[in-house]
């Protein structure tokens, strides 16, 4: 199955041979691949293109829906 960020399947954990990981961009199960972007703030080549700097893992993907998180964020403040 594959994920992505604005897909609208909601939030989600992604883990990549059962180590998490952040700001995930599309993984993809079946193929164990998964895009993320290491570092927010850096672009590849140049900031005007918009050209964000990405990494890709291999591995097995497993991916966990989360089902409360809205409500506990709310609950917090």
């Amino acid at each position: 199955m594959f994920h992505s960020m604005n897909d609208g399947k909601g939030i989600r954990y992604v883990y990549v041979n059962g180590n998490r990981i952040k700001c995930v961009r599309w993984a993809n199960v079946k193929q164990g691949l998964v895009c993320f972007i290491p570092h927010r703030r850096f672009t590849k080549k140049d900031r005007r293109k918009g050209e964000i700097y990405t990494r890709l893992l291999r591995g097995t993907v497993t991916v966990e829906f989360i089902k409360h998180e809205a409500k506990t964020i709310a609950e917090q403040t």
